[in-house]
C-alpha cells in the first residue's frame, strides 16, 4: 500500500475498485464510439452551441447543454492552432469525444458510489454496490449518451451524501462549516442546472439532516439556507449561460399524477430481471431481518424511490427517470449483501453473489450490443 494523498491511500481495495472502473469505461466508451447520434441527442448539443432565446431543449438542462457543447469548442480550440495537415481531422469530432464528458461524469458517479458504500458498509459492501454499477446497462447507457439523466444521477447521489456527511458534522464549530455549505450547494446547483425540478429533491436530503441532528436543527436551516444560496448562483450561472429561460423550464414545473408515477414503481427493472430479482430478495431480507434496518439501508431505499417517483411526476423533460434510483438501489443491495455475508452462510451467499453479477456481465454486453444499432433511449 503505498499513500498518493495526504488522506487517500492506494491498497488492495482501491486497486480493485479502479480495475471495475476501467471495465465500465471500455464498456462506455464502446457504446459512446459506435452508437450514432438520436435526433434527442443533436438537440442537447445545439441548445449548448445556440445562444437563441427560448430554446427548449437548452431551457430546460442548460447543463446538459453546455457539458454537451464543451468538446466541441475545445476542437474548434485546437483546429485554430493546430497544423494545416491535423485540420481535416478535426474538422468533424468524433461521437466518443461528445460523448467523453458524460462518460467522465459515469466514472465520477462510480468512483462516490464505491466511496460511500465502503464507509457504511466496509469493503464488501463496497465490491458488491460497485460491482453492480459497474455491470449496469442502464448506467452505461446513460453514461455513454447526450443527456441529463447521468448529471442528474451524480448530483442527486451527491446532494443526499453530502447532506447526510453534513448533517454528522454539525456539532463542530460554526468556522468549520463553511466548505460543507459550499460543497453541499455545488451539489445542489448541478442538480439545479441539469433540471429544474430537482429543488424536490432538497426535501428528502433536509429530512435525513433534521433526523440525524436533532439538537442542531436551527443549524440545519442555517446550513440549509446558506447551501440553497450557493446552488441558486450556480443555476443562475447556468442558466445565464443558456440564455432566456423563456417558458421552457416553467413547464417542467407542473406535475401530473398518472399512469407514468405508478409504472415508475418497478425501476429496477431498468437494467432487466437480474437487479430486479436481487433488489426483491435484498427487501425481503430488510423486511425479516431486524438487524439490517438501520439506517445506513434504510437511507438509500427511501432515496431510491422518492428520486424516481419525483421526476415521474414531471413528463415534459424526456428523462429516463428510473436510472435516478438505481444508484442508490445499489448501495441499498450491497448494505444487505454486507450483512449477509457476516452469517455463518456467507460462502455461499459469495457464490451466488459472484455467479449473479458474472452473469449480470454477459447479460448486460448483449443488452448494450443491441442497444448500439437502433436509437430508442
Amino acid at each position: 500500500m503505498f499513500q498518493a494523498a495526504k488522506e487517500f491511500q492506494i491498497g488492495r481495495p482501491q486497486i480493485l475498485a479502479g480495475l471495475m472502473l476501467l471495465g465500465f469505461l471500455a464498456q462506455c466508451l464502446w457504446v459512446a464510439t459506435h452508437r450514432k447520434f438520436s435526433d434527442l441527442e443533436y438537440r442537447y448539443i445545439a441548445s449548448g452551441l445556440s445562444r437563441q432565446a427560448g430554446q427548449e431543449y437548452r431551457a430546460n438542462s442548460p447543463l446538459t447543454g453546455w457539458v454537451a457543447a464543451a468538446p466541441v469548442h475545445a476542437v474548434r480550440m485546437a483546429k485554430a492552432v493546430a497544423p494545416a495537415s491535423m485540420r481535416p481531422a478535426l474538422a468533424i469530432p468524433r461521437p466518443w469525444l461528445i460523448r467523453l464528458p458524460f462518460v467522465l461524469f459515469g466514472l465520477w458517479l462510480g468512483g462516490a458510489l464505491w466511496w460511500v458504500a465502503r464507509r457504511l458498509f466496509d469493503n464488501f459492501g463496497g465490491y458488491v454496490a460497485l460491482a453492480l454499477y459497474c455491470s449496469s446497462p442502464a448506467m452505461v447507457m446513460i453514461s455513454s449518451n447526450v443527456g441529463p439523466e447521468i448529471i442528474l444521477a451524480w448530483s442527486s447521489f451527491g446532494l443526499i451524501y453530502t447532506a447526510i456527511g453534513v448533517a454528522h458534522t454539525l456539532y463542530a464549530p460554526p468556522r468549520k462549516w463553511a466548505p460543507r455549505i459550499v460543497i453541499l450547494g455545488l451539489a445542489i446547483g448541478f442538480a439545479l442546472s441539469a433540471a429544474l425540478w430537482s429543488f424536490t429533491l432538497v426535501l428528502p436530503a433536509a429530512a435525513f439532516m433534521f433526523y440525524l441532528a436533532p439538537g442542531r436543527r436551527r443549524s440545519v436551516v442555517v446550513v440549509l439556507l446558506g447551501a440553497c444560496l450557493v446552488g441558486a448562483m450556480v443555476a443562475a450561472f447556468f442558466y445565464g449561460q443558456a440564455g432566456s429561460m423563456a417558458a421552457g423550464p416553467i413547464t417542467w414545473l407542473r406535475p401530473q399524477l398518472g399512469q407514468e408515477f405508478l409504472k415508475s414503481l418497478p425501476f429496477m427493472l431498468a437494467d432487466r430481471y437480474p437487479l430486479f430479482a436481487m433488489f426483491l430478495a435484498a427487501l425481503a431480507v430488510y423486511g425479516c431481518w431486524p438487524r439490517a434496518r438501520y439506517f445506513g439501508n434504510t437511507a438509500p431505499l427511501i432515496t431510491a424511490f422518492v428520486s424516481v417517483l419525483l421526476f415521474a411526476l414531471v413528463l415534459a423533460g424526456n428523462i429516463w427517470v428510473a436510472t435516478l434510483g438505481l444508484s442508490f438501489a445499489f448501495v441499498f443491495i450491497g448494505g444487505i449483501a454486507a450483512d449477509l455475508l457476516e452469517t455463518p452462510g456467507r460462502v455461499s451467499l459469495l457464490a451466488i453473489l459472484i455467479a449473479t453479477l458474472l452473469f449480470r456481465v454477459v447479460h448486460g454486453i448483449k443488452i448494450l450490443a443491441s442497444w448500439i444499432g437502433p436509437n430508442h433511449l
